[in-house]
């Protein structure tokens, strides 16, 4: 069976966005896993792998760190199960929505939700989030939630064009789900599960999109510790 190494919150949270976009490539490609929580600031658990950060999976002998290169191993590797991309072309495209996302969408999360996010990882990686994050941000967590609402304005603009797309779709990929949906859902899985913060209009594209996403794989992503 497949390992995967992931991030632990409180109360068992599993909140890596990165993470998320492994363990619906997963579902997706009907593979049986079992996960492994790992503190944020447990470099040494994860040293296997050659890198620092997660997920990280093991199949038999192999090793493979990085979310895309992941999701790039198991289509490779199990090319009878369901698709990821859908060819070369769809390959290219995701890879370039993965890029995007990374650089335009996850930016723009962080600043709404950093705070609460912090008041919900493992007890032990307080100090290091708090390290970290601040130094990106270039201001303090509690300065961060004081310019939340502003930072939601933000994020909303940036999430314009998808919302105007899943009005015309069922998701990102069309008709049916597949890799690129899991990577804007897993930032919104972050969201979900570490903020009560609401980040979609209820009423809205987005919001529909994301209550199917949930819905998938006998709810798999739906019954997590939330809020």
């Amino acid at each position: 069976m497949i390992q995967l190494w992931e991030l632990r919150g409180r109360e068992d949270r599993r909140y890596s966005l990165f993470s998320w976009r492994t363990r619906m490539a997963l579902r997706h490609k009907e593979l049986e896993f079992e996960s492994t929580p790992v503190a944020m600031s447990d470099k040494a658990t994860i040293a296997f792998s050659g890198g620092k950060t997660v997920p990280v999976i093991k199949d038999g002998d192999t090793v493979v760190r990085d979310s895309w290169r992941i999701a790039e191993y198991l289509e490779e590797r199990y090319p009878d199960r369901p698709s990821l991309f859908g060819g070369a072309i769809g390959r290219g495209v995701t890879h370039t929505f993965n890029t995007w996302v990374d650089r335009a969408i996850v930016p723009a999360m962080l600043p709404v939700i950093v705070a609460d996010v912090h008041e919900r990882v493992d007890p032990v990686d307080e100090e290091y989030f708090r390290r970290q994050f601040e130094g990106f941000l270039k201001c303090t967590l509690e300065e961060a939630r004081e310019r939340a609402p502003q930072a939601h304005e933000r994020l909303k603009r940036v999430l314009e064009p998808l919302e105007a797309a899943l009005k015309r779709q069922p998701y990102v990929c069309g008709a049916a789900p597949a890799y690129a949906d899991y990577i804007l859902f897993s930032v919104v899985q972050w969201a979900r599960i570490m903020s009560p913060r609401v980040i979609f209009d209820t009423s809205g594209a987005l919001y529909g999109w994301r209550s199917r996403i949930l819905d998938l794989y006998d709810a798999f992503a739906r019954n997590v510790q939330t809020g």
